[in-house]
């Protein structure tokens, strides 16, 4: 079973109105709960990929 968390967001009124567009255009998206989990998957995934990179450069750095 998938568990999900419930969250009440804030979200600003033109980007709210740019995803409905968004959705209207895109036929294959169900809906902007679908685009809000994927834009979190895309911003977990590019902040993971920042921080392993800061890894690497205080490795690199230390082993000097």
């Amino acid at each position: 079973m998938n568990q999900i968390h419930e969250y009440a967001a804030r979200i600003d009124y033109d980007l709210w109105n740019d995803m409905t567009k968004v959705k209207s255009l895109d036929a294959g998206t169900t809906s902007i709960n679908a685009m809000v989990n994927e834009g979190l998957r895309l911003v977990r995934d590019k902040k993971m990929e920042q921080i392993a990179q800061q890894r690497k450069r205080r490795v690199s750095l230390s082993s000097w």
